[in-house]
């Protein structure tokens, strides 16, 4: 399953296997804040605790995230089970 991750720019330099791309929703199109500088990728994962591991990427970075074919971001992460 694929899910795309939103981190903040800063933290783009510590993940350089990961292709990322600007990233603005329509709600920070509108606004200056800190959502003008995040960054998305599409990485790879049985959950989303699993695409993290395998892509080594630390939850305290992670803004966002949604598993791909879905259209809402979600800003927290589940449960560890």
């Amino acid at each position: 399953m694929n899910f795309t991750i939103v981190i903040l720019d800063e933290h783009v330099t510590a993940y350089p296997q990961v292709e990322w791309s600007d990233w603005k929703d329509e709600n920070r199109k509108q606004m200056i804040s800190q959502g003008d500088h995040w960054s998305k990728g599409t990485l790879a994962g049985d959950d989303i605790w699993d695409c993290l591991k395998r892509n080594k990427i630390n939850p305290d970075h992670v803004v966002q995230w949604k598993p791909e074919s879905e259209k809402l971001h979600r800003v927290s992460l589940p449960l560890l089970t």
